[in-house]
């Protein structure tokens, strides 16, 4: 015959309620919260899977704003592209008004007013700036204007060389803008260089002090192989931007994938199988209640013998 102390008896009793008490817990904790992970020591090899991909989840959030910023830059960049094209062609049609014959030298003149309002509705476009405050055209230089005039009204490009690449997860990048000199500066088909804006500013210069000839404007290389050749500039300029923005939507696509394999999978890792759980903790409640029925039914006696055979 083996005695067990009333002491004892408290203790072991005691000890198996807590025990069933937190795994109680710890399951009504799962059902609440969904984590089935309710400490690393839990499961330390599913905690360290779930703490990766955690760290993949905060850093895909930032990835998903960085595209939507990209975005949203490209589409005001694209936009500002087609008010220059529809500029350019207002100038093209004025320009051709004023190379022929029959204009005469007061309403070339005029024209030139038009064009000179033309020019400085350009220099505004060029310093274009986003809801961050940034300059749209002026490359690393955001905080800058991209283009400076002087006391004559000559616009000089003042922002960066280039722009910067933005991260859209991984190995995955995009430039959301493009710098002026790559929207103003062109080469005609005979091989001459220009920028948009010093010509626009020239011709209106010519036409108001009347020194604008048809032969110079439609000479090789002159004002309307100049025009076109800078318009070619912005369409062409503009396709990049679209294929940029393309690009974006194929990059988030990538990373939603990678997004919802990672959910399935923390689901898997430490998530709550709310079937299995919620029959764990009937079970434990059970366990809980007949301890604690056995544990009152046996404290009210004052003797605890275990009998061996």
């Amino acid at each position: 015959m083996t005695s067990i102390s009333t002491s004892a008896f408290y203790n072991l009793s005691i000890a198996n309620m807590d025990k069933i008490t937190q795994a109680t817990q710890n399951l009504s904790q799962q059902l609440s919260t969904g984590n089935k992970l309710t400490h690393s020591y839990d499961d330390p090899v599913a905690a360290a899977q779930m703490r990766t991909m955690q760290a993949a989840d905060t850093l895909s959030t930032a990835d998903t704003a960085n595209a939507s910023a990209a975005k949203a830059s490209l589409s005001l960049t694209d936009s500002t592209l087609s008010q220059f094209t529809n500029i350019i062609t207002q100038i093209q049609t004025l320009a051709t008004q004023a190379a022929s014959d029959t204009t005469n030298t007061t309403d070339k003149a005029n024209i030139g007013t038009q064009i000179s309002a033309y020019y400085q509705q350009l220099v505004d476009l060029s310093n274009t700036k986003d809801s961050y405050g940034n300059y749209v055209f002026s490359g690393t230089s955001g905080s800058t204007p991209a283009y400076t005039q002087d006391s004559s009204g000559n616009a000089t490009y003042t922002g960066g060389s280039s722009a910067s690449a933005i991260s859209l997860g991984g190995s995955l990048s995009v430039t959301p803008s493009v710098t002026g000199p790559e929207v103003m500066d062109f080469t005609t088909s005979g091989g001459v260089s220009g920028n948009l804006l010093t010509t626009v500013k020239t011709l209106a210069d010519q036409l108001t002090a009347g020194t604008a000839t048809s032969d110079t404007m439609n000479a090789s290389g002159g004002t309307f192989d100049q025009l076109t050749a800078a318009l070619n500039q912005v369409s062409a300029t503009q396709t990049v931007v679209g294929a940029r923005s393309a690009w974006i939507t194929t990059a988030t696509t990538v990373q939603t994938t990678a997004q919802t394999a990672r959910t399935s999978t923390e689901a898997t890792v430490g998530g709550t199988d709310y079937t299995t759980a919620t029959a764990q903790l009937s079970q434990q409640m059970l366990a809980l209640s007949a301890s604690q029925a056995s544990f009152a039914k046996l404290s009210s006696m004052s003797l605890f013998t275990y009998i061996n055979n």
